[in-house]
């Protein structure tokens, strides 16, 4: 394997990893500083229209297939759910840069919303976010 693609698979093993520990370990070490019961009422994670973006965006990255997909397995509820009762601001930040960097890329890319795209075109839009932001990670 050529060291460019092990590069690449290793940069985007680490984009993973960072966007599990955006959500799940910023969850973890939140319920430690705040102690057990405590809960943090900042409002609603995300707005309607977020929301909507993140269900279409985790349902092109897990689609259904014979299991359930990512809507069927309510992990756009988890996502949310975990945000608003255990994430910080600057989580809650961080996730929603996400969403509209998504967004934004599918505005410049294509020229409509991520929502208004088919689903074809939404995969290609989630795959120019991932290279560009894999390229600005290799570029730091």
């Amino acid at each position: 394997m050529s060291e460019s693609v092990q590069n690449s698979k290793l940069n985007r093993r680490s984009l993973v990893l960072g966007a599990v520990f955006l959500v799940g370990g910023a969850v973890a070490l939140t319920r430690f500083a705040r102690g057990p019961g405590a809960r943090v009422d900042a409002g609603p994670a995300l707005t309607i229209e977020q929301f909507a973006l993140l269900e279409q965006i985790t349902d092109v990255m897990i689609p259904p297939t014979d299991t359930p997909g990512a809507i069927g397995a309510r992990v756009p509820e988890f996502l949310r759910d975990m945000l608003a009762q255990w994430g910080s601001q600057q989580s809650r930040s961080d996730f929603v840069a996400v969403l509209e960097a998504i967004e934004k890329t599918a505005w410049t890319k294509y020229g409509a919303a991520f929502l208004e795209l088919p689903v074809a075109r939404r995969l290609e839009a989630l795959r120019d976010f991932d290279a560009e932001a894999l390229a600005r990670q290799d570029a730091a």
